[in-house]
C-alpha cells in the first residue's frame, strides 16, 4: 500500500510546527482516499527514561509544572519519568544522559533502551526513545532543572510498589505509563533491569 504528502504548510511556527498536509493514500478495500487535510504537531523527538535502583528497588521519578496537563484539568504539578527533546547532532542516547543528570542530579550506571513509540500518531509526529537507567537512588538531592527554560523540578524517590501503584492513582504522562508497565513486566527478573545481564 502506498501514501503520499501532496502539500505540506506550516500552518503555525513557534515551540512547535504546526504543519496542515495535503494527503492521498490506499485504501484497504483496493480504492484510493483521494486528497485529504490533516494538521499535525511537529517537533524534533523525544528521549525519556525511568530511573531505577535495583539494590534498593527504588524508582526516582521527577515532579514539575506542566501546562497541558493544567489544560486538561488535571493536577498540572505532574510526576513523570526524566525526559528531553532531542536536540539537532544528538543521538537519543546522547540526549538521555544530559536529561538526566539535568532533571535528577543524578549519573546513570548504565542505560537500557526499551523501545521506540509514536506517542501519539493521529495528530503529531513526535517518537519517543524510552529506556531504562540504573542509578543510585541514595544520591538524589535537591530541585534540578534549566532556569533559562523555565524548569523548576523535584525528584521523588519511591519504592517500585508506590511507583507502579501510581498509575491507578493519578494522571500521568503516556510515556512514564509505558516505562512502568515495562517495570511491572521485566521486575521479576532484576537481572534485566540492573544492567547485569
Amino acid at each position: 500500500m502506498k501514501a503520499n504528502i501532496l502539500q505540506a504548510d506550516a500552518a503555525y511556527t513557534g515551540f512547535f510546527q504546526l504543519r496542515r498536509l495535503a494527503v492521498e493514500h490506499d485504501r484497504f478495500d483496493g480504492g484510493h482516499s483521494g486528497p485529504l487535510w490533516r494538521e499535525v504537531l511537529h517537533r524534533s523527538d523525544v528521549a525519556a527514561a525511568l530511573l531505577y535502583d535495583a539494590k534498593a528497588d527504588a524508582v526516582v521519578l521527577v515532579e514539575q509544572y506542566r501546562a497541558g496537563a493544567h489544560l486538561a484539568g488535571e493536577n498540572p504539578w505532574l510526576i513523570d519519568i526524566v525526559a528531553g527533546r532531542i536536540e539537532a547532532g544528538q543521538t537519543p542516547l546522547d540526549t538521555i544522559t544530559r536529561e538526566i543528570a539535568e532533571e535528577s542530579g543524578l549519573t546513570p550506571a548504565s542505560i537500557e533502551p526499551i523501545g521506540v513509540y509514536l506517542t501519539a500518531p493521529h495528530l503529531s509526529s513526535e517518537r519517543v526513545h524510552l529506556y531504562c537507567a540504573s542509578v543510585n537512588a541514595g544520591k538524589v538531592a535537591g530541585f534540578h532543572g534549566l532556569a533559562h527554560e523555565g524548569e523548576d523540578i523535584r525528584p521523588l524517590v519511591m519504592s517500585r510498589g508506590e511507583a507502579l501503584a501510581l498509575m491507578r492513582t493519578q494522571c500521568m504522562s503516556l510515556w512514564a505509563g509505558l516505562a512502568l508497565v515495562w517495570l511491572g513486566k521485566v521486575s521479576a527478573s532484576p537481572a534485566r533491569v540492573d544492567g547485569s545481564s
